[in-house]
C-alpha cells in the first residue's frame, strides 16, 4: 500500500496591519464653539439639579417647567458672582466659592479644546481661547435677560463682565495647559516677573487659609449657636443639603471677614456697626439666620492684639520664597516689595467680592472695606517680607562651604610636613 507523502502546511502569514493615521487636527472655529457650549450646558445642569430635586419633592408647587428652566438658569448666572434682585433688594454678598465650578468647567474644556486643535502657536491659543470665551460670555448675558422674572432678575451688563472675566482667564489657563507650548511660554517668562507671581500667590493664599483656618475655629467654637440656627431654620433633608452647598459656598467670602477682621480693617454688620479685634462692638446687629454668621466674633479676647501678625506672616513667607532666587539683596528687597503690593492688589479684589448687600436698610452695606484692608495688608507683608528677604540672603550665604582650592593653589601652598 503506497503512502501518500505528508506536505508541509504552509506556514500562516503574518498580517502586518498599517499604522492607524493620526487624527487630524480640528480647527479652531470648530472646537471653540463646542467647548463654550459644553462648559455652559454641563455648568446649568450642575445648578439646575438642587432646582430639579426641590421641585420634584414640594408637594405644594405650582410651577411648570419653565419657570424651573428659568430658576435654574438665574441660579447658574448667579453662580458667576452676579448681583441678583429679589422683590427690590439686591443681593451682591454671593457665594463665590461656587464660582469654582464654572471656572473649573472653562478650564476643562479648554484643555479639550487645546488637543483636539494641537494648539502650537500663539495665534491658535488666542483664536480658540478668545473666541470661546466670546461665545460662552454671550449665553451667560442672553440666559441672564431671559431668566428674569417680576421677582428676581440679574443685571445683563453685570452678567457680561462677570461671564467675559471669568471665561478668559479660565479658558485661557486652560488652552495653554492643553497646548504644546505651555512650557516655552512659561520659561520666556522673566524670571522677575515668575518670582514676582510666586510670591504674591504664596502671600494670597497664606491669608485665604488663615481666615479660613480660623472661621472654621470659630463655628467649632459656637457650635451651640450653629445648631440652634439650624433647628430654628427647619429645612428638611433636601433644605439641608442645599444650606449646606451655601455654606461651603461662602467658605471664602468668610474667610476674607476673617482676613479683614485680623488685620484690623474690621467687619461691617450693617446699622453702622462694625467688628475689629481692637474695639468691641457698640450695638448688636439683626443679621439674618445663617448658620455661617455664628462664626462671627462677639467679644475682643485677650490676644487680639496679635492678629494683625498674618500679615507679617505672609510677607515672610514671600521674602522666603523671593531670597530663594539667589539675587542680590538690593533686587530682594525690589522683588520682596513688588510682590507684597501685587499680592495687596489681590487682596483688594478678594475683599471687594466679599462685601456688598444682603437685603435692606441696615443689611445694604456688609463686610469688609477692601481699600482699607488692603493698605494695611501691604504695610503688614511689607514688614514681613523686606527683613526676611534680606536676612534669609545673608544667612544662606554664609552657610555656604568655602570653595576648595584648585590644582595651581594647592601646588603654592607650603608644605606643612616640611
Amino acid at each position: 500500500m503506497a503512502v501518500r507523502p505528508r506536505l508541509p502546511k504552509p506556514c500562516d502569514a503574518t498580517v502586518v496591519s498599517a499604522p492607524a493615521a493620526a487624527a487630524s487636527p480640528r480647527a479652531w472655529w470648530v472646537v471653540a464653539p463646542l467647548a463654550a457650549l459644553w462648559a455652559a450646558a454641563l455648568g446649568w445642569a450642575i445648578f439646575a439639579l438642587p432646582v430639579l430635586a426641590a421641585w420634584v419633592s414640594s408637594v405644594q408647587s405650582t410651577a411648570g417647567w419653565a419657570e424651573v428652566f428659568r430658576t435654574s438658569g438665574l441660579v447658574w448666572v448667579v453662580a458667576h458672582d452676579v448681583p441678583v434682585q429679589v422683590a427690590g433688594a439686591t443681593y451682591s454678598v454671593l457665594p463665590w466659592g461656587l464660582l469654582i465650578i464654572p471656572a473649573w468647567l472653562l478650564i476643562y474644556a479648554g484643555r479639550w479644546a487645546a488637543r483636539a486643535a494641537r494648539v502650537d502657536t500663539v495665534r491658535d491659543w488666542l483664536l480658540i481661547a478668545g473666541s470661546a470665551a466670546v461665545i460662552y460670555t454671550l449665553i451667560v448675558t442672553v440666559v441672564s435677560v431671559f431668566a428674569r422674572s417680576p421677582s428676581a432678575l440679574t443685571s445683563a451688563k453685570y452678567a457680561l463682565l462677570a461671564a467675559l472675566l471669568v471665561s478668559v482667564l479660565s479658558l485661557a489657563w486652560g488652552v495653554l495647559r492643553g497646548s504644546s507650548m505651555r512650557s516655552v511660554l512659561l520659561t520666556a517668562i522673566p524670571s522677575d516677573i515668575r518670582m514676582l507671581i510666586r510670591g504674591a500667590a504664596i502671600g494670597i493664599v497664606t491669608l485665604l487659609a488663615t481666615g479660613a483656618a480660623l472661621v472654621t475655629v470659630s463655628l467649632i467654637a459656637h457650635f451651640g449657636e450653629v445648631m440652634r440656627i439650624q433647628e430654628f431654620l427647619d429645612p428638611g433633608p433636601l433644605g439641608g443639603i442645599a444650606l449646606l452647598v451655601l455654606s461651603i459656598g461662602y467658605l471664602p467670602a468668610a474667610a476674607m471677614w476673617a482676613v479683614s477682621y485680623c488685620l484690623g480693617a474690621g467687619v461691617s454688620i450693617g446699622g453702622g456697626v462694625s467688628l475689629t479685634p481692637f474695639i468691641a462692638a457698640s450695638a448688636p446687629a439683626d443679621l439674618p439666620p445663617f448658620p455661617m454668621l455664628a462664626a462671627l466674633p462677639q467679644d475682643v479676647g485677650p490676644l487680639a492684639w496679635a492678629l494683625p501678625a498674618i500679615g507679617v506672616l505672609a510677607g515672610a513667607l514671600i521674602g522666603l520664597t523671593v531670597s530663594r532666587g539667589g539675587f542680590s539683596p538690593g533686587r530682594r528687597a525690589l522683588l520682596a516689595a513688588g510682590a507684597s503690593l501685587l499680592a495687596a492688589i489681590g487682596v483688594y479684589l478678594l475683599l471687594f467680592i466679599s462685601s456688598g448687600s444682603l437685603g435692606t436698610l441696615n443689611l445694604v452695606q456688609l463686610g469688609p472695606m477692601p481699600a482699607l484692608g488692603a493698605a494695611i495688608a501691604l504695610v503688614l507683608m511689607l514688614f514681613g517680607s523686606i527683613p526676611t528677604a534680606l536676612l534669609i540672603g545673608i544667612r544662606s550665604k554664609s552657610a555656604l562651604p568655602d570653595a576648595a582650592p584648585t590644582e595651581s593653589e594647592i601646588d603654592e601652598l607650603p608644605n606643612i610636613a616640611e
